[in-house]
C-alpha cells in the first residue's frame, strides 16, 4: 500500500468523487488529488495532507497510517494487519515497515506479527 492508493481507498470507502473531495478539501484541485492517488505526484506538503485528512474525516488510526505511508510504501499484508488490529501501535509497526529484507520478508499477517514481536523484544 502506498500513500496514493490509501487516499483513493479512503475516498472510495466514503463514496466521494474526486470533485466532491476537491470541494471538501478547500482549494485542492481534483486533478492534483487524482495524480496523488495514481502516484504521479509524491511528497505532498503538510498543508495538503492536513486538508485531505480533514476532508476525508480520518480517524486517529487512519491519520497514523497516512503519516507512515508518507515515509514508506507498506507491504499489503502488513497494511492489512495494521487495519485489522488497531491495538498494534504504529510505533511498533514502523520499524518493520521500513526494514530492508534479503529474501526473508514475511509473506502473511502472522509472519509480520511475529517480526513485530521480535523487533519489540530488542
Amino acid at each position: 500500500m502506498d500513500f496514493g492508493r490509501f487516499i483513493a481507498q479512503l475516498r472510495d470507502g466514503k463514496g466521494l468523487s474526486l470533485r466532491e473531495l476537491e470541494r471538501r478539501a478547500a482549494d485542492l484541485n481534483h486533478v492534483y488529488i487524482w495524480r496523488l492517488e495514481k502516484g504521479d505526484r509524491d511528497a505532498p506538503s503538510e498543508t495538503t495532507v492536513d486538508k485531505l485528512s480533514k476532508a476525508l474525516e480520518l480517524t486517529p488510526r487512519e491519520q497514523e497510517i497516512l503519516s507512515l505511508l508518507l515515509k514508506t510504501e507498506i507491504d499489503d499484508n502488513l497494511f492489512d494487519l495494521m487495519v485489522a488490529d488497531p491495538h498494534i501501535p504504529i510505533e511498533d509497526i514502523e520499524p518493520v515497515a521500513t526494514m530492508s529484507f534479503r529474501g526473508n520478508r514475511p509473506t502473511d499477517q502472522a509472519g509480520w506479527r511475529k517480526l513485530i514481536d521480535l523487533v519489540k523484544s530488542f
